[in-house]
């Protein structure tokens, strides 16, 4: 890892507040289609709106999406719906238990789509399959039962297929491998990262190989061939994808311990993965404020570049940035947080050009960490320190 830093500043493009109730916290960001995002928020909306100027778009206010009691929405994300022939369907889940499906277009304001958890268990992960038709949630810890449940959007009426065992505390993370879209990764408080092959039924089979890291804020795949694992206090780390139809040894993981001395920062938000590069977003809230995208680059051997990192200069002022979403077609960031505002973001021209050289760093399908031992299925009861995490960084849970 390079000390020297040399830092690429980024500069705001737009901002609002999405005409959100003062004091609102912005959750998640995700795609909507081509041209637009869709934000959650502590008010218990879903909102959609313009990548370019970031106004919410006309009838795109979906209010009280997850109400009752015990209610509160959690996760959101794009729903793949080609075999529908449409681009814009939207999911979301709560507290309450359910998740649920939302058109865009539809003026009515009613999910078209509503699933739900056994016992309500809260579900506090979520994804959606890059195949047609699947969506995948994971519960809070309920009368000793986490749960990975999937469905078919086609036939909801029951989950196609439950994983109930493989861990024993809160789902924090779900997401699909970029290629091989039967495989499924899952990450937990209980400090696991399990892999999965989906079209597998019978749990114990189904499971491919298990991380032991820590209590699990981000977990996910780097490429075809790397996950990495992200712990509720800032510890970092990245495992080879172990390929069940090879009987190689495995390299071992390459361990970064707490990022935060590292990046020189107070809190580590998520990884972004995608076509323009591999980066660690990262900031600071205290002093100096400030957001910082750190690249992860993968040759010789995965490393932060940290004397590349692009900053923000004061990006959401005191308040946490929760959620960061990297348009690669537009070359815009657009970050969300305790502000209750979406903002974005662009390198001038110079750090334009950067981001297509950042590209032929990115995780490569040969691209492994190296060393000589293998990754064993391994079970922990060890929860980590999420709500520490959640002190330090000033964050309120959902």
């Amino acid at each position: 890892m390079s000390s020297t830093s040399r830092y690429q500043l980024l500069h705001q493009k737009a901002q609002s507040s999405l005409s959100l109730p003062a004091g609102s916290y912005i959750y998640s960001l995700c795609q909507s289609g081509d041209d637009a995002l869709a934000a959650i928020s502590s008010d218990n909306s879903l909102r959609c709106f313009d990548r370019q100027t970031l106004n919410v778009l006309p009838d795109s206010i979906f209010t009280n999406t997850h109400p009752g009691k015990s209610g509160g929405v959690t996760c959101v994300c794009e729903v793949n719906a080609s075999a529908f022939g449409t681009k814009n369907l939207i999911a979301t889940s709560g507290r309450d238990g359910t998740v649920k499906l939302w058109d865009v277009r539809n003026k009515r304001k009613d999910a078209v789509m509503t699933v739900a958890a056994d016992k309500s268990a809260p579900i506090t992960a979520l994804t959606c399959s890059p195949e047609p038709c699947t969506i995948v949630a994971g519960t809070e810890l309920v009368s000793s039962q986490a749960s990975v449940i999937f469905w078919d959007i086609r036939s909801p009426a029951q989950p196609r297929l439950q994983y109930v065992e493989s861990h024993n505390d809160d789902i924090t993370e779900l997401q699909f491998h970029p290629t091989r879209h039967n495989v499924l990764l899952s990450g937990s408080t209980d400090g696991l990262v399990n892999i999965y092959d989906t079209t597998i039924s019978d749990e114990d089979d189904a499971l491919l190989q298990v991380v032991n890291h820590g209590s699990i804020h981000k977990a996910g795949f780097l490429g075809e061939h790397a996950i990495y694992a992200l712990s509720h206090d800032e510890v970092f780390s990245i495992h080879p994808f172990n390929n069940p139809d090879e009987n190689a040894v495995e390299p071992a993981p390459i361990q970064f311990g707490d990022l935060r001395p590292v990046l020189q920062n107070d809190y580590v938000v998520q990884v972004l993965d995608g076509r323009g590069g591999t980066f660690v977003a990262s900031g600071k809230a205290s002093e100096k404020h400030h957001f910082d995208l750190t690249p992860l680059i993968s040759s010789p051997k995965f490393d932060l570049d940290i004397s590349n990192t692009w900053r923000i200069p004061g990006a959401h002022g005191e308040e946490i940035v929760r959620s960061v979403f990297l348009d690669n077609t537009s070359r815009t960031i657009f970050t969300c947080g305790e502000d209750g505002h979406v903002r974005s973001w662009q390198l001038d021209e110079r750090g334009q050009e950067e981001i297509k050289d950042l590209s032929s760093k990115a995780p490569s399908k040969r691209t492994a960490p190296e060393d000589t031992t293998s990754t064993k299925k391994h079970r922990s009861k060890d929860k980590g320190h999420k709500e520490k995490r959640h002190k330090e960084r000033g964050f309120k849970p959902y």
